[in-house]
């Protein structure tokens, strides 16, 4: 047997390049053809690029290693030509993207910014995009549109859909509304036989959450193997981190798409590596390959920006340039004094914490770093409701009493829809039972159903009885429109930035014709003016799509100076 015929052709699981095994001759081989690659344990790992050079020597490939190295010899021979393509249908804009369309349907339904975008991400031999538009400026149906034109051209059979569980029920109505009910959609769920048999059912469009793509992969892959997939991936920043069961699953699955985009109008909530993965989703890593982002954040933002500029296909449209005619939105902090009882509870958990701070060395707080990161955030629950940590609590918390107030104004006497964001579900279910008899629906983790989702935002955007949403922004955060409401009140934060940013544009978003306003209730003399001054910072520096500079790491001294700050009778 030759030298090649034993030699099998594996995929790195981590994506850097295909894996060789073979007898001892094979390095000499590898170097005989001025082949570059290292030692991985007892196999020799080949880059990507490297391995071009192989694909037609007598190897036992792998079938997924050999698709992977043909995917991106596709990118890297396309992208010069069709990357200068976009730019310049870009610069020249809507009237360019028109005439490279025709007489499209399209053409008559959707806003210059979004004929933009298909032209754009419909260019020939074109892999994908990432189409970063804001929040509430149509990304949806602009997907639909590119997955149309590439059905009309021949160039996919099937668009396959991946949210968040909040958001799948959406896709369905929002295909059906702009395809005039041309193609036909299916839902992913149910019981494992159910979901199979969604994705065998030869749907046009299959919708599936993140945690189905993981527990379905193979059903989904070999869908991907008998028809050319496009693959949209909805609020995308749910794959920045390339470690994620999720995110190995989609790009396990990218592999065998025929194109792929990303979608997200906060592709980057935290800091400017949080949109490489996203781009390597969409082009096998060709945007960033050998780019080694720097620690500064400045830095790393000029290198993403560079990026974007050169190496990747994306698109960016703003409220501001997509909807000029969207009312304007104010903001409006209610600084809350707790009740005396939480008063107490407060004071004592942050002396406490303090005096542990103070007491422990730095090598101690770093070996229990989390320990004294979930007591911080027992400070910020308190702020909220205590009555899940301290035991026998009975007062109405200072921030209930508040909403009491607030809710009679604008529901009872103003005649307003208000939607109010918790991030704690033993407070939104406090908040259900105590303003029942405004007429409430919710969405948090606890609802699970995507039907029973659906109903509540019908309700709420329908029935006028239904004067109250109550949300956790991390579960209803997303996809929904909620724009019956003008006001939005935050009884607590997220902890996360993409989930506060994303709430926002549940009511400021296309059909709001109202001015909106947003309270945010915020504890008086406690950590939470910070947390709120945090999240404002990073919705601005995020809307340059570039991310926040990375937060500083979290020392003893720094935990130590945040909490001495909030109460100053602690500093003695």
């Amino acid at each position: 047997m030759s030298v090649e015929a034993s030699v099998r052709a594996t995929l790195d699981p981590e994506y850097r390049g295909i894996l060789l095994a073979g007898d001892s001759s094979l390095s000499n081989e590898l170097r005989w053809r001025g082949i570059r690659f290292r030692k991985k344990g007892h196999l020799l790992l080949v880059p990507f690029d490297q391995a071009e050079a192989l694909l037609d020597v007598g190897f036992q490939w792998e079938t997924l290693a050999a698709r992977a190295v043909t995917n991106r010899r596709h990118v890297r021979l396309s992208a010069p030509e069709v990357i200068v393509r976009a730019r310049e249908v870009a610069s020249r804009g809507p009237s360019e993207a028109r005439r490279v369309l025709g007489e499209h349907r399209w053409s008559r339904v959707l806003d210059d910014h979004q004929i933009l975008n298909v032209a754009i991400m419909t260019i020939p031999r074109l892999w994908g995009g990432s189409i970063f538009d804001e929040q509430g400026t149509g990304k949806t149906p602009t997907t639909i549109a590119i997955f149309d034109v590439l059905m009309e051209r021949g160039d996919v059979d099937v668009l396959l859909v991946v949210a968040p569980k909040s958001m799948m029920g959406e896709w369905p109505r929002e295909v059906q509304r702009f395809s005039d009910n041309l193609y036909a959609t299916v839902v992913v769920q149910g019981t494992r036989k159910d979901r199979s048999s969604a994705i065998r059912s030869g749907g046009d469009v299959i919708v599936a959450n993140y945690e189905g793509v993981v527990s379905m992969l193979d059903d989904l892959a070999l869908l991907a193997q008998r028809a050319r997939v496009m693959l949209a991936v909805d609020e995308s920043f749910f794959v920045k981190n390339p470690e994620a069961s999720r995110s190995s699953a989609l790009r396990t699955l990218r592999e065998w798409c025929t194109c792929a985009y990303v979608l997200c109008g906060t592709p980057a909530p935290n800091r400017p590596d949080d949109v490489v993965a996203q781009f390597d989703l969409v082009d096998f890593g060709y945007a960033f390959n050998g780019i080694r982002l720097e620690t500064d954040s400045d830095l790393a933002a000029d290198q993403v920006r560079t990026v974007m500029d050169s190496r990747s296909v994306v698109v960016r449209s703003t409220k501001r340039d997509a909807l000029p005619n969207l009312p304007s939105r104010s903001f409006h902090e209610v600084v809350i004094d707790m009740a005396p009882l939480q008063r107490a509870a407060y004071d004592a958990a942050l002396r406490n914490l303090i005096l542990d701070l103070r007491s422990v060395s730095d090598h101690e707080f770093s070996r229990n770093i989390a320990g004294f990161f979930e007591r911080r955030a027992t400070l910020l629950r308190i702020c909220s409701d205590p009555s899940p940590v301290v035991p026998g609590y009975e007062e109405l918390p200072g921030k209930v009493e508040a909403l009491d107030a607030l809710l009679d104004r604008l529901i009872r006497k103003e005649g307003e829809k208000i939607v109010l964001w918790s991030f704690y579900r033993a407070s939104i279910k406090r908040l259900v039972r105590r303003y029942e008899g405004y007429g409430v629906v919710r969405i948090d983790g606890s609802v699970v159903d995507v039907g029973d989702r659906q109903i509540a935002v019908r309700r709420f955007q329908e029935d006028d009885s239904i004067r109250l949403f109550v949300g956790n922004p991390a579960a209803a955060g997303a996809g929904l429109t909620l724009h019956r409401a003008r006001i939005a009140v935050y009884e607590s934060l997220s902890n996360q930035a993409a989930h506060y940013m994303q709430s926002l544009d549940r009511i400021h978003r296309r059909g709001q014709d109202r001015e909106v306003e947003y309270f945010t209730l915020l504890a008086n003399d406690s950590l939470e003016p910070g947390e709120y001054r945090r999240l404002v910072e990073k919705a601005q520096r995020q809307s340059d799509l570039l991310g926040d500079p990375p937060d500083p790491a979290v020392t003893r001294q720094i935990m130590l100076e945040e909490l001495l700050a909030t109460h100053e009778v602690c500093r003695a």
